[in-house]
């Protein structure tokens, strides 16, 4: 029995995290089973948005995960409440 895994040498699945007034919210995803991205407007009320990262490429047999910060109002303060009361980037997919 042959069990097929599309490009097992490079896996990149990622979600982008809106931190709001609310809490996070799940934004834009990509996944390897679909070659479209699953796009999500971000909210009106977004203080940060984060994209957590989860690869795997022909180089390493250790799953990567990493958080990367992609915008960013300019309330600092605002978003250091928000972090404190909501913890960082959700790392989740």
């Amino acid at each position: 029995m042959k069990i097929y895994f599309p490009n097992l040498n490079n896996i990149n699945e990622w979600t982008e995290w809106h931190l709001t007034y609310n809490g996070w919210e799940k934004g834009t995803q990509k996944r390897e089973d679909n070659p479209q991205l699953i796009k999500v407007e971000p909210p009106d009320n977004r203080v940060l948005t984060c994209r957590y990262h989860e690869n795997i490429t022909i180089n390493s047999t250790w799953l990567q995960k990493h958080i990367i910060e992609i915008w960013r109002d300019s309330d600092c303060e605002r978003i250091d409440e928000l972090l404190e009361n909501f913890a960082g980037c959700p790392e989740s997919l």
